[in-house]
């Protein structure tokens, strides 16, 4: 894997194999594992303490803290449909914003955890962290979230 800046990656490529096909794609550091264990933690003692499933309170703290989904251009990213439509069929990060002029729902589409990256999971899990502590659940303190969040794990 080479990694670098456009100019860095210019004289890389020359020294590789001609009769090979490379992909070239932007570099973006991982969250950690370690960091994504705890966010799903925190997720399922919320969960407990509201008596919700795992994944229900997932779907929640996503569509609370979590990014909104765009397109390559910075669209965003979202549909109509009919009124009354459930869009968990469809899609489980879908939060409704508005009913529009010929009455349909309208809902803009979250991203799924596993495709943020590094800064867009620290606000998921920060947020969780707020959550936990306004319920009166134990978290790490705000060094060992820092710590967990900058140690990224890019394997």
């Amino acid at each position: 894997m080479i990694i670098g800046t456009p100019q860095e990656l210019a004289m890389q490529l020359f020294q590789l194999d001609k009769d090979k096909k490379y992909k070239l794609e932007e570099y973006k550091e991982k969250r950690s594992k370690d960091a994504n264990a705890y966010f799903h933690a925190l997720v399922n003692q919320l969960a407990r303490h509201y008596n919700m499933s795992d994944a229900t309170m997932k779907i929640k703290m996503n569509l609370d803290y979590g990014t909104i989904e765009t397109d390559k251009n910075g669209k965003i990213q979202g549909c109509k449909v009919p009124k009354g439509t459930d869009m968990t069929v469809f899609y489980d990060y879908a939060k409704w914003y508005k009913e529009d002029k010929d009455g349909c729902d309208c809902y803009i589409f979250y991203k799924r955890t596993h495709t943020l990256n590094s800064l867009e999971f620290s606000k998921l899990l920060n947020g969780v962290v707020q959550e936990c502590k306004d319920a009166g659940i134990e978290t790490l303190d705000e060094r060992e979230i820092k710590s967990l969040l900058d140690n990224y794990n890019v394997s």
